[in-house]
């Protein structure tokens, strides 16, 4: 990546700014799983299942396989954005309040992209694995915490959606503990809020009782119908 970075870091500080925070928003913006549905399976998931571009409506829809492709696919759109804003800081010789700024403004622009991309009308996802790999490349502590709060809320309650919130929720608290950094607990903040915010439906569901609950059993229901025919 020298090949890019270095001419990169010979503009002025708001163009090289300007630069990686959209490359990290249209990258952020690859709608993998909706592109999955279509070559792999011939589907729209924006008009299957809960109609979320993201990796539990793909494993819902199309099966553990795909599911799990989806989520290692966005949870990349959220960490290597970062890694290459980190590259791009060091090779300007940015001071670390800088650096922090940059790989912040990195990762928010990644996670804006997932849940509001260009390539398909600005819709997305919900942010949580984006979310996810962010964490991955930029708090990696609170990333190995937050994977323990959610299989564990996710083993007592068997709904995705509850340990999706209860881990954003715990993430700024982690953050600042471990990392004592206040543009860190900041942006933890903000993704702290944004996560429950875009899971407004899901707390619906919730309360009227009809959000389902998740099962390895379940292949998908595409997956299944390409199976049995």
């Amino acid at each position: 990546m020298d090949f890019i970075i270095e001419p990169l870091v010979s503009l002025p500080l708001w163009a090289i700014f300007a630069s990686t925070l959209l490359f990290a928003y249209l990258f952020g913006a690859i709608p993998f799983s909706m592109a999955a549905g279509k070559v792999f399976f011939g589907v729209n998931l924006r008009e299957e299942g809960s109609g979320n571009l993201g990796a539990t409506n793909t494993f819902r829809t199309l099966g553990a396989k795909a599911g799990i492709g989806i989520l290692l696919l966005d949870m990349a759109k959220g960490a290597l954005p970062v890694f290459a804003a980190r590259s791009v800081a060091h090779a300007a010789g940015f001071s670390s309040d800088v650096t922090a700024w940059l790989l912040i403004g990195s990762a928010l622009a990644a996670i804006i992209g997932h849940t509001a991309s260009p390539y398909i009308g600005f819709k997305g996802g919900k942010g949580a694995a984006t979310s996810a790999g962010v964490m991955l490349a930029l708090v990696p502590w609170v990333f190995l915490i937050s994977a323990i709060i959610f299989f564990v809320t996710l083993a007592l309650t068997r709904y995705v959606s509850v340990a999706t919130i209860v881990t954003a929720l715990a993430f700024p608290i982690s953050t600042a503990l471990i990392y004592q950094s206040w543009p860190l607990s900041l942006f933890a903040l903000v993704i702290g809020i944004i996560v429950p915010v875009f899971h407004r439906a899901n707390i619906q569901r919730l309360r009227a009782g009809t959000e389902p609950r998740f099962s390895w059993k379940d292949r998908g229901k595409r997956a299944a119908t390409n199976q049995d025919n």
